[in-house]
């Protein structure tokens, strides 16, 4: 967006260096409205949709946002659990019931992996209770970054990454190209940690498996090797290297060669001063998008404090350190929402939550295979389509010679009615389309590729 008229006012130069550069990206949110007033299929949509009889037995034919069934029997709560302050870093019960989950999700066995188990429980902090995801990577980063400080992260990221690192927080990306040959390029992974190790004494990556906007999750052979390489580094470097896990999509992985427990848990157990922070939360976890209840956990080492008493009160202390940014920030989150979550919880155990949750995730899985098998169909050395396995979404590269990905969304809109996030950066080799199929039918499918193929075959 220009700013031609608000730049030549007193308010203007009033502002500070953020109120100067901070603005709101128009992309995403300029072709959804076009898509919404335009298109006939949409891919714009980055929330799980549905007909509510194809996830809730007894369900309508509406077209609807996915659900738990049981968030409708939370209506009519008490007064008490609507209207107050919620604690500082949330509501206590909350937060313990959201760790128990993160070690049931580790999915460790309880004969053979016992010892993996108690450090699990041992040594990660008590979640801190965020405004969603976005919140818990804006303060993860604030903790860690300062203005001009680097941050690595795959050149194919969520789009707001650089509007809180960069923008908000004045530090900056060090981007690598994400894939080489069809797999996660670990080589530009450790030049970029080489460089960047250059000029600070710490490293801090953010990672985001199944990824926005591409849907790619390493294998688990792509798994190990980039444990591996981080221990490399570490061993290299001598520098605390602190990983970001962005867990959003975590439950969303739907090919069995690929790892479906986040990398948190494989970084924490490792003795090496690789520090893992965990970010995950209700939007996608228990399908309440407008919740805007996130966590931060972080794993701690055991060979950073001499007992377990001294391992207590670091805990209290990096709590602490995290509630000061929920104060000084958005002070506390959404009482309501967070009785809610506990309730869930509690009165439906963590295997029915995941259950019901799993009949959203097999229609997913169908739009999935669905759609990889049409793009299979289609034979153009002008496209390719960058590894996925899960989350929401899928990126078509489109060859820059060609067409420019802003050009190639507003023809496919025009002309055929298909409406599409076009992600364009030449200075990051990126360009290209971002389908969600997450808000799809299945059976528009189909006709979303011909459409797509009939566009391509304009250039």
């Amino acid at each position: 967006m220009e700013f031609k008229y608000i730049e030549k006012t007193p308010f203007y130069n009033a502002f500070s260096k953020l109120g100067k550069r901070i603005f709101l990206p128009d992309g995403i949110f300029y072709w959804s409205g076009r898509a919404k007033k335009e298109a006939e299929i949409i891919g714009t949509i980055g929330s799980a949709f549905a007909k509510e009889k194809d996830f809730i037995d007894g369900g309508s034919d509406e077209w609807v946002p996915c659900y738990l069934k049981d968030i409708k029997n939370y209506s009519n709560l008490h007064i008490k659990n609507i209207v107050p302050y919620a604690s500082i870093g949330g509501l206590p019960d909350t937060r313990e019931i959201w760790k128990k989950y993160i070690i049931e999700k580790a999915s460790y066995d309880e004969e053979t992996e016992k010892e993996k188990i108690a450090r699990l429980k041992k040594y990660i902090t008590t979640p801190i209770i965020t405004s969603g995801v976005t919140n818990g990577i804006f303060l993860s980063c604030s903790m860690f970054l300062n203005p001009g400080e680097y941050i690595i992260s795959p050149n194919k990221r969520w789009g707001n990454y650089d509007n809180i690192i960069v923008k908000h927080l004045g530090a900056r990306i060090k981007s690598f190209d994400f894939f080489k040959d069809n797999k996660m390029n670990l080589q530009g992974l450790k030049e970029a940690i080489l460089e960047v190790s250059k000029m600070q004494e710490k490293i801090v990556i953010i990672i985001n498996f199944p990824n926005n906007p591409t849907g790619y999750t390493p294998t688990f052979d792509e798994a190990k090797e980039f444990i591996d390489l981080l221990r490399k580094m570490y061993s290299s470097l001598k520098k605390p290297i602190i990983v970001i896990v962005d867990d959003a999509y975590e439950p969303y992985v739907y090919n069995d060669d690929n790892i479906n427990i986040s990398l948190f848990y494989d970084l924490h157990q490792l003795d090496e001063d690789i520090i893992p922070i965990k970010l995950d939360g209700i939007t996608k976890e228990l399908l309440m998008y407008g919740g805007r209840i996130g966590f931060v956990t972080i794993g701690i080492k055991p060979n950073w404090t001499k007992n377990d008493d001294e391992s207590e009160i670091l805990k209290k202390e990096i709590e602490n350190k995290l509630e000061g940014m929920n104060r000084s920030s958005i002070s506390n989150c959404n009482h309501f929402y967070q009785v809610i979550t506990q309730k869930m919880f509690i009165e439906n155990g963590f295997n029915q939550i995941i259950t019901d949750r799993n009949k959203v995730k097999d229609l997913l899985k169908e739009r999935y295979e669905k759609i990889n098998s049409e793009l299979e169909k289609i034979d153009n050395p002008n496209i390719t389509i960058d590894p996925n396995s899960g989350g929401f979404f899928l990126f078509i590269n489109l060859n820059r010679d060609i067409v420019k990905a802003t050009e190639f969304a507003d023809h496919l809109l025009k002309k055929y009615k298909v409406g599409v996030i076009p992600i364009e950066k030449v200075n990051e080799n990126i360009n290209g389309i971002r389908i969600a199929y997450c808000s799809i039918d299945k059976h528009q499918i189909p006709e979303l590729i011909s459409r797509i193929n009939s566009a391509l075959k304009d250039f």
